[in-house]
């Protein structure tokens, strides 16, 4: 499943790759923390890390992907924008058997109403892939939702490395062709994909996510440029900024820190030293 694509970083000094980094040198005051996450797994294999929580206590901000606490106007924006234009639904956008193979996935494994499916369908492909595979889960956990939670009772401030807008941006960017292969691709493979990806994940099998990453998106070139490395790139001068007026812990995707293009890389490239900080 293309949105829980993940990458590590390898240090070939350690057996086993790291997820989280301490950023420091370039006159930082303070170090800064940097953690990859993944979005959502399984509430058993959930585990907030003691050296994460005592770095987290000496940030005084955090910084996500994009700021989850939305005002009410902000999510219905949002809401708004995840329709397709027109007044088309998913049947206007499929070869009627695929839509067809999509609705009796929904309502056969999902478990949905057909009711549910119609109102559903208004949505564009990338956003009714995401609830899709949110409702093909139970007893899950976030870790941007559990670090919110940890920012609140420790009265921290938090912040986007970009705005909700320009992230629905760049999801309009996206083809429509190419968002309707991908929803395709994620309820025929139902969650298989995300199992691979998720032991990965917790293993830090840095070799097997990279093929798995390669295999993922090689027919999607568009995908992995803009919400990958676009947006990797976009992330780095906002991060600067941040770290020189005070510590901060950066959550992101772990399959935005790796290769030649992650944020690793290009922290390093503008002068940081990131030291990988061992879990306990």
């Amino acid at each position: 499943m293309k949105k829980y694509l993940l990458l590590a970083f390898l240090l070939p000094l350690f057996a086993k790759a790291q997820l989280f980094y301490m950023i420091s040198g370039k006159d930082l005051a303070q170090p800064s923390y940097l953690y990859g996450t993944i979005h959502i797994l399984p509430k058993e294999q959930f585990e907030i890390p003691k050296s994460l929580e005592r770095a987290f206590k000496t940030c005084s901000t955090l910084a996500m992907e994009v700021d989850i606490n939305m005002s009410a106007s902000e999510k219905i924006a949002m809401a708004q924008r995840a329709v397709i234009a027109d007044g088309k639904t998913l049947k206007d956008l499929m070869e009627p058997q695929d839509y067809i193979r999509l609705k009796m996935y929904c309502i056969d494994s999902l478990k949905w109403s057909e009711s549910k499916f119609e109102r559903s369908s208004h949505l564009q492909p990338m956003f009714f892939s995401s609830l899709m595979v949110q409702e093909s889960m139970t007893n899950m956990a976030s870790y941007e939702m559990e670090f919110n939670k940890m920012a609140k009772k420790q009265h921290k401030k938090t912040m986007g490395l970009e705005t909700i807008d320009f992230q629905l941006s760049l999801f309009e960017q996206l083809p429509m062709s190419t968002q309707v292969g991908m929803l395709k691709e994620d309820y025929q493979s139902s969650m298989k994909s995300y199992d691979t990806l998720l032991a990965c994940y917790l293993k830090e099998d840095l070799e097997q996510l990279g093929k798995l990453m390669a295999e993922e998106t090689d027919a999607y070139p568009e995908f992995n440029e803009l919400l990958l490395l676009a947006r990797n790139r976009s992330w780095i001068a906002p991060m600067g900024a941040q770290m020189q007026k005070e510590s901060t812990f950066f959550a992101v995707g772990a399959g935005h820190l790796g290769g030649p293009e992650g944020v690793i890389a290009l922290l390093k490239a503008q002068g940081y030293t990131l030291t990988p900080i061992a879990k306990d």
